[in-house]
């Protein structure tokens, strides 16, 4: 019953989903055959009035399919025209169109070619002439797909799979030819420059086109004019790095832009990255407070705000660039939503030509990392039992003393000594293999262009039932029409995921010297059966399961969620004049979350619960809908030759609505019937929920730009946000940003040096704010205490308290920067220094329960973080066909909070008992603090601690607490290499972390604190050695029959380096002559290994209830 459930639910969902692409696919085709049928089609019939010619012309052209070539200024000097014929063919139309004017025309294989009718000279009565080339790159190799258009006309061709092209050209007097193609420098070749005979175009490699174009999703600035702080990355170089995720490849290459690991989820598929771009500019540790993560960077999506979903589902092989606006001067045009940085992301744009299809295809198989296990086997825990105390009392030879303890002891050691080792961390575990499938056809000419895209990713976690399925259809539309240009983008995106429905953690803790089956094959669910002290019985005694995980992960529960949504973004684009355009702007983005979690009521959590509770069903259902809207004026002008200006201005409106419901029900009879009607009911004081949220922000901004003689920048930014998130009195707040640069090598003094290609001096200072927190933060939100029956009404009570007078948090935000280039542009450096002060903080502190809520909204304090981050490239070698590459990037970051007093010592209070992490005035949040611990004494075999005042004592005092560590490291990055050699190609990057401090949980947890109840599960080996046994020894760890709780000191802080290899790539581009048998004209393969290894100093398991993962990929892309 719960598979008809799942798969009918998944049916009906994937049936809309494929209805709506059937829907979107037949329209398209509709339109295409009717156009096509029409443009064939011998005779028509038109009727126009007092129009343009060139109104008439592209009559013609829509409906009988002909191409038009004409000078745009004669035929506009004809006027206006009116004709009205029935049923007749293209010659008499055209006649009729003509009539009465001084222009005639003639027709050439489907080409209607307009010229004067007067008297020209000998040059120009020429007939039309076909001119025929190729197109190949600095390696000689053909080019395919190359746009040839004849300049200031309609009229082009793309080049064949030998890069091979014909094109007629009508009137040679000035007639030029634009050669384009992406990645490509264009060019531009008159007629008269054409040599006679074979005729061979060489196009460059744009290898700055990216670089050099600071794109920050409302406007475009070339870099070398720009003040801010800004890195862009290509498709191209993204996926040498690897062809999972964007994000991952942007960690790599960028020090600025950092992914925390997450020690406790590791590499599961459905859970969303740690973000931050230098660093975190509000109270970190706190998260769960906020419900949304403040620190998170803004995500732009084609000039769009968007999701760290959207962006971490998007498939790689659909972006064309990646760029990281970093500091004030860069974000600034996002305002008070800029404080954590701005990832803006583009995707491919279709390009003109004719129909091309262009096909990618990644394969990745994964498997579970567990180098930083060392748990003990089955003979080593055994002894481990027996030493703790866990069979009673040992005799002067180290007997058990209790007959019946030693009984079950060698049973026991029986089993060890037939073999029996059960690798439990095993059973959840599979060679994971996930696939990704990119499809996208796209052509068109220089007025209209359009591209259709597919791509499907199927990711399997490492961990069985761990699944991610994500399918996205896209079709985009470009027109233009004279100064007036056209975009839409729609995108529907798909996508399940499954989560694995035992934690990895229940495995890893279970007894190598137990069974997973017994001798009949069967698993059972209790692997053993143990007392324990309860004061509350009358034995004083409780009887204790410890569960087999195997036999819940065989149960038929499951945890799946789908999810549906669209977005469709429309621009116009009206260039005024030169140097003047209008933008405008707006996008709609709904989508639709459904989550199903059921828990078989065979399930060993039920084992003590009531039979008419066992089993659970819950559902939860999540809707969102927004929308954004932006109108801007752009304006740049180059003045003398040496005045460039540049402004932009605009509006941005913008509103989201989000919806969530849920419910959850009890008592199933079995779990192949998970469907709620089958439960008993909802659980005992619990009903549906229901919850809504609406944002609304509205923003005016202004961004100014003057650069003299590209030599001195200067860029002004002044913004106004208002939001609905703050209060009344606080609603609009002002965010402003200066930039200043100095290009250096562009003085008079270097001009006579060749070694120097680049030296620039930036500086940028500006407020940027954060709009990351919850819709209602700063009103007092009620619910309705429909629990007890009220006489007078239904009654509502407090469920959280809000601040109407809350400011907004905003961070002074400081950067120093230089850029450098010499030897030729072989050697690049880029060093930032910045430093942030976010003042005042918006934090949650405590209040009395009897308010009705633990915690309010507050400004509070400051936040203090500096640092430094620097790349280096250096081409070592560079040949026409062979090149060398060493790259090299570093960041260190440090914080400090100032001014918090004693308004957090709730939470400094809860974490005693759990983490390190402290909020104290001077302190960091990455500090840990703890008692420091001079070791075991060895006379006692008690730790020594250590008092702030530096005497020692055996009693553990939180008063005592100061830094002993820091969890940040010194300095950490990427060091690594790039070969190149006639389309083959090698890289490596190495991550390294250098200095630092790390709590070592596992020493704390497996080693050294467990509990009596803690012995029924598997330890670290390191458990079982230098462990304290009598007066003299001198060890690291107390004794092991000690079960009371150890407190957290300086003695579970070690330093901590690592080694990784975080990227390993190989691969080879080719446009061989054999493609060409299967339809090619170029192809692209490329193998990846993705933290294949992993070299630490510490010993520290990761990856707790789900294993970090390493990867073996391989990629493949074809162009037809």
């Amino acid at each position: 019953m719960k598979k008809n459930r799942t798969s009918g639910f998944f049916r009906r969902t994937y049936g809309n989903f494929l209805l709506m692409m059937r829907l979107t696919m037949l329209f398209l085709l509709m339109t295409f055959v009717s156009l096509t049928a029409t443009a064939l089609g011998q005779r028509m019939t038109i009727k126009l009035n007092n129009v343009d010619l060139q109104v008439a012309f592209n009559e013609i052209k829509q409906k009988m399919g002909y191409t038009f070539v004409y000078n745009d200024q004669v035929v506009k000097n004809v006027g206006k025209v009116s004709i009205n014929v029935t049923s007749s063919d293209i010659k008499y139309i055209l006649a009729r169109c003509l009539e009465g004017t001084s222009l005639d025309f003639y027709i050439e294989d489907n080409i209607v070619v307009i010229k004067s009718k007067v008297v020209q000279t000998q040059e120009t009565e020429k007939k039309p002439v076909t001119v025929k080339g190729k197109v190949v790159d600095e390696k000689k190799q053909p080019l395919p797909g190359v746009t040839v258009l004849l300049k200031g006309t309609t009229l082009g061709v793309t080049t064949g799979g030998e890069g091979d092209f014909s094109i007629m050209i009508t009137d040679t007097t000035k007639a030029e030819l634009v050669f384009s193609f992406i990645g490509m420098e264009s060019r531009t070749i008159p007629y008269k420059s054409i040599p006679k005979g074979e005729w061979t175009i060489i196009l460059k490699d744009d290898v700055q086109e990216m670089d050099e174009v600071v794109v920050t999703g409302i406007y475009s600035r070339k870099k070398e004019s720009f003040t801010g702080s800004s890195t862009t990355y290509t498709a191209k170089e993204l996926k040498t790095i690897g062809n999972q995720n964007v994000l991952q490849s942007l960690k790599t290459m960028d020090p600025s832009f950092a992914i925390m690991e997450n020690n406790q989820f590791g590499s599961d598929p459905n859970r969303l990255p740690d973000i931050n771009v230098r660093g975190k500019t509000s109270v970190i540790g706190l998260t769960q407070e906020y419900d949304i993560d403040p620190n998170q960077p803004l995500f732009i999506l084609d000039g769009f705000e968007t999701t760290l979903k959207t962006i971490s589902d998007l498939s790689m092989d659909r972006v064309q660039s990646i760029t990281v606006l970093k500091d004030a001067a860069a974000t600034a045009i996002y305002g008070s939503k800029a404080a954590n940085g701005v990832v803006v992301v583009e995707t491919k744009a279709p390009a003109p030509g004719t129909l091309r299809l262009t096909y990618n295809g990644n394969l990745n198989l994964s498997f579970a990392d567990l180098s930083d296990y060392n748990l003990m086997n089955s003979a080593e825990k055994l002894e481990f039992e027996r030493l703790a105390g866990y069979y009673g009392d040992l005799d002067v030879n180290g007997e058990i003393v209790s007959e019946g303890y030693q009984q079950l002891y060698y049973q026991r050691l029986a089993e060890v000594k037939r073999g029996v080792d059960t690798y439990w961390m095993s059973e959840p575990l599979r060679f994971a293999t996930s696939h990704s499938h990119n499809l996208f056809a796209e052509g068109g000419d220089d007025r209209m262009r359009y591209g259709l895209g597919f791509s499907y990713n199927k990711t399997q976690g490492v961990m069985k039932g761990s699944d991610r399925d994500v399918i996205n259809g896209n079709v985009q539309l470009l027109y233009r029409y004279k100064s007036l240009s056209f975009k839409n983008y729609l995108n529907l995106d798909y996508s399940m995921s499954s989560r694995e429905k035992v934690a990895f953690s229940k495995f890893s803790q279970a007894n190598p010297y137990h069974r997973k089956k017994n001798e009949n094959g069967v698993v059972e669910q209790v692997l053993e059966i143990y007392s324990d002290s309860d004061a509350n019985s009358s034995t004083y005694l409780q009887e204790l399961k410890t569960y087999n995980p195997l036999y819940d992960m065989r149960l038929g529960s499951s945890d799946e969620t789908t999810s549906f949504g669209f977005t469709n973004n429309f621009e116009i684009d009206w260039q005024v004049f030169d140097g003047l355009r209008a933008k405008g702007r707006f996008s709609i983005s709904k989508s639709t979350d459904r989550g199903e979690v059921f828990k078989s009521p065979n399930a060993s959590d039920y084992v003590e619960t009531a039979s008419t509770e066992r089993g659970s069903y819950r559902e939860t259902r999540n809707e969102n809908l927004s929308y954004d809207g932006d109108l801007n004026v752009t304006y740049a002008k180059l003045f003398n030759e040496v005045h460039m200006v540049n402004a932009v201005g605009g509006i941005r409106l913008a509103s989201s609505k989000s919806q969530s419901s849920g419910y959850e029900t009890i008592g199933f009879i079995d779990d192949r019937y998970s469907n709620p009607s089958f439960s008993s009911g909802y659980p005992t004081g619990s009903k549906p929920s229901y919850f809504t949220s609406e944002k609304r922000s509205a923003s005016y901004y202004l961004n100014a730009g003057y650069a003299y003689d590209d030599r001195y920048l200067l860029d002004v930014n002044l913004r106004s946000d208002g939001s609905s998130v703050f209060g009344l009195s606080q609603q609009f707040t002002t965010t402003w940003a200066i930039g200043l640069a100095w290009n250096m090598h562009k003085e008079d003094f270097f001009q006579n040096q060749n070694w120097l290609n680049l030296l620039k001096l930036r500086f940028s200072i500006g407020n940027p704010g954060n709009q990351n927190f919850d819709a209602y933060i700063s009103m007092n939100v009620y619910k309705y205490a429909t629990s007890y029956p009220n006489p007078f009404g239904v009654s509502a009570i407090v469920s959280t308290w809000g601040n109407d007078n809350l400011d907004w948090q905003k961070t002074i935000d400081q950067n120093y920067g230089i850029d450098l280039a010499f030897l030729n542009n072989r050697l690049k450096v880029t060093v930032d220094y910045f430093y942030k002060n976010t003042d005042p903080l918006l934090v949650y502190v405590q209040t009395p329960t009897s308010t009705g809520t633990s915690t309010v909204p507050m400004n509070l304090g400051k936040q203090v973080s500096q640092g430094l981050t620097s790349t280096l490239n250096y081409m070592i070698l560079q040949r026409e066909n062979m090149s060398w590459n060493f790259n090299f990037n570093a960041r260190h970051i440090t914080y400090e909070y100032r001014n918090i007093g004693n308004a957090l010592d709730k939470f400094n209070q809860e974490n005693r008992s759990s983490n390190l992490v402290r909020y104290y005035d001077g302190g960091s949040p990455s500090d840990l603090w703890a008692v420091r611990s001079a070791g075991i004494d060895p006379a006692s075999g008690r730790e020594i601690f250590i008092k702030k005042d530096g005497t020692q004592t055996f009693e553990h005092d939180y008063a005592d607490e100061v830094v002993v560590g820091n969890s940040d490291p010194k300095v950490e990055g990427v060091i690594g290499t790039s070969f190149y050699y006639k389309g083959f190609s090698a890289s490596i990057n190495l991550r390294y972390r250098l200095g630092g401090q790390i709590f070592l949980s596992t020493l704390y947890d497996k080693v050294e604190n467990i509990s009596k109840n803690a012995l029924q599960y598997n330890q670290d080996k390191r458990a079982l050695y230098d462990r304290w046994q009598k007066p003299g020894d001198v060890s690291k760890y107390k004794a092991i029959s000690l079960t009371d709780v150890t407190p957290m000191s300086s003695r579970f802080i070690a330093d901590e380096k690592t080694l990784s290899g975080e990227s390993i790539s190989f691969g080879y581009e080719t446009q061989a002559k054999w493609l060409h048998r299967i339809g090619a004209s170029s192809m692209t393969i490329r193998g990846y290994m993705n933290d294949i290894f992993r070299v630490s100093t510490v010993k520290n398991e990761r990856g707790l209830d789900y294993p970090f993962a390493r990867a073996v990929a391989f990629s493949l892309g074809l162009t037809f």
